[in-house]
C-alpha cells in the first residue's frame, strides 16, 4: 500500500508530462485496474490449488515488471500494457490479488468480526497516506533537477512489490484455506450455497468501484493539477492528509458495526461520504475544494472493515477464497471502467463533472444495496467456526489460542 501511495499521485502526472491527453491517461489507468481483476481471478484460483502463499509470492512480482516498463517505454499502448501487468491502482485502494486472499486468511485466522478488517484496513491506509507524503516529498526535494522525480518513485514502486514478496516468503501455513492442512491435497473449493448472494453482492460491488474509479483518487489529482495548476509538492501532502483522515475511520466503523450492525454502518457512514465528494467541484479555491476532500475521505472508508467483514460473514469458511477473489474481481473490474469515463469527463464541460457523477452513482448503490440486503439474515455463529470473533461486528477473545501466520 505504500506503493500503491506513492502510484496513485505520481502515474497520472507522469503520463501527462509524456504528452497522453485526459482521455488517455484515462485509459491507461483503466488497463491498471483491469490488470487488477484478471490478476485477483487468476490468483485467487490457484490459490485454491496451489495455495494462498505460493499465489501471494508470484502476485507481488507483477507491479516490479509493470513498473520497468513504465520506465523504460513511451508507446502508449506499451505504457496500458504496463499498467495492467502492473495492477496498477488509480483508485487509492490495493485492486490485486493480494487484498482478496489477505482478506479470506485474516478470517480464517481470526474470525470475520469488523475490528480485524479494521485494524487492516487501518494500516493499509496509513501506508497509503504516507506513500502521498513521501511522493511530494521526493517531488519537492527535486524541484530544479534534470529529470524530475518520476523515475525514482516508479523505482519506489517496485521496490515496495519486492518487500512484499520477501515477506509473502516467510508466511507459514496458518495463512492457508480452512480446510487444508499438511499433507493434504489441495482442491478448488467453489461458490456453493452462497453462490447466488455472492453474485449479487458483486454486482453491487461492481457498481460502486465503478462510481469510485469515476473519482479515483488519481483523477482527483489530476484534477486538482488541471482545474489549480497544483504540482506533485502540493498534491502529495494533500492526499496524505485526506488517506491519514481515512484511516482512523476504519476503527470508528468497527465500533459502529458493533452497535448498529455491519450492513447499516456500510450504508449509512457511505451516504455522507458521497454528497462531499459530488461537493469537491463546486469549491472556487483549491483550499477548499481540499478541505472538501478530506472531510470525505475522513467517513469514505467507513465501509471498507465492514464491507470485507460482511462478505467473510455471508459465506461458509470452505468458500472465503472464492467469495473474496469473485467480489474482490467484480470491484475491480467495475473500478476499470471508471478512469477512462472519468478521464473523459475530468475536462468537460464542467471540470470536475468526473467527481459530481460518481457521488451520484454512489449514494444510489448504498440505497439499492441496503434495500436488498436489510432483510437478509446472516448465517448463525454455529456455522462459521472462527477463532476469537463468534460474531461478525463482535470481536470478543475465544478460548482457542490463533495459530501464528509466520514460519
Amino acid at each position: 500500500m505504500l506503493g500503491v501511495g506513492v502510484m496513485v499521485v505520481t502515474l497520472p502526472l507522469y503520463l501527462s508530462g509524456a504528452g497522453l491527453s485526459a482521455l488517455e491517461v484515462g485509459l491507461v489507468l483503466t488497463c491498471g485496474m483491469a490488470g487488477g481483476a484478471v490478476a485477483t481471478l487468476g490468483f485467487g484460483r490457484a490459490a485454491e490449488v496451489y495455495g494462498r502463499r505460493t499465489a501471494l509470492k508470484i502476485a507481488a512480482l507483477g507491479p516490479a515488471v509493470g513498473a520497468v516498463l513504465l520506465l523504460t517505454q513511451s508507446a502508449v499502448g506499451i505504457l496500458a500494457f504496463a499498467a495492467f501487468i502492473g495492477g496498477v491502482s488509480a483508485s487509492g485502494q490495493d485492486v490485486g490479488p493480494p487484498q482478496a486472499l489477505e482478506q479470506a486468511a485474516i478470517a480464517d485466522l481470526l474470525g470475520p468480526g469488523a475490528r480485524r478488517f479494521a485494524w487492516y484496513g487501518l494500516t493499509g491506509s496509513l501506508s497509503l497516506a504516507l506513500g502521498s507524503l513521501l511522493a511530494g516529498a521526493v517531488a519537492a526535494a527535486s524541484q530544479g533537477r534534470s529529470g524530475g522525480p518520476y523515475a525514482p518513485l516508479i523505482g519506489l514502486y517496485a521496490a515496495t512489490s519486492l518487500a512484499a514478496f520477501c515477506l509473502y516468503a516467510f508466511l507459514g501455513t496458518a495463512v492457508e484455506a480452512a480446510a487444508e492442512g499438511p499433507g493434504r491435497k489441495r482442491t478448488r473449493a467453489p461458490l456453493g450455497p452462497s453462490r447466488r448472494r455472492v453474485k449479487e453482492l458483486a454486482a453491487l460491488y461492481s457498481v460502486d468501484s465503478m462510481a469510485g474509479g469515476v473519482g479515483a483518487q488519481s483523477l482527483v489529482a489530476y484534477y486538482f493539477h488541471l482545474r489549480f495548476g497544483l504540482q506533485l509538492d502540493v498534491i502529495g501532502p494533500m492526499l496524505f492528509l485526506a488517506n491519514l483522515a481515512a484511516a482512523g475511520s476504519q476503527l470508528v466503523a468497527a465500533s459502529l458495526a458493533e452497535r448498529f450492525g455491519l450492513l447499516r454502518t456500510m450504508v449509512f457512514t457511505h451516504l455522507p461520504s458521497d454528497i462531499l465528494l459530488a461537493l469537491v467541484p463546486l469549491m472556487p479555491w483549491w483550499p477548499l475544494a481540499a478541505a472538501v476532500l478530506v472531510a470525505r475521505q475522513s467517513i469514505s472508508q467507513m465501509d471498507v472493515p465492514t464491507r470485507q467483514a460482511y462478505t467473510m460473514a455471508m459465506v461458509t469458511p470452505a468458500e472465503r477464497t472464492a467469495a473474496a477473489s469473485a467480489t474482490g474481481a467484480a470491484r475491480t473490474v467495475g473500478a476499470a471502467v471508471g478512469p477512462i469515463v472519468g478521464g473523459a469527463l475530468v475536462t468537460a464541460v464542467l471540470p470536475g463533472l468526473n467527481l459530481l457523477a460518481a457521488g451520484g452513482v454512489k449514494a444510489a448503490y448504498d440505497l439499492v444495496l441496503y434495500r436488498r440486503f436489510k432483510s437478509v439474515p446472516l448465517p448463525p455463529p454455529a456455522s462459521r467456526p472462527t477463532i476469537g470473533a463468534p460474531e461478525p461486528g463482535l470481536d470478543r477473545p475465544g478460548d482457542s489460542p490463533r495459530p501464528s501466520p509466520w514460519r
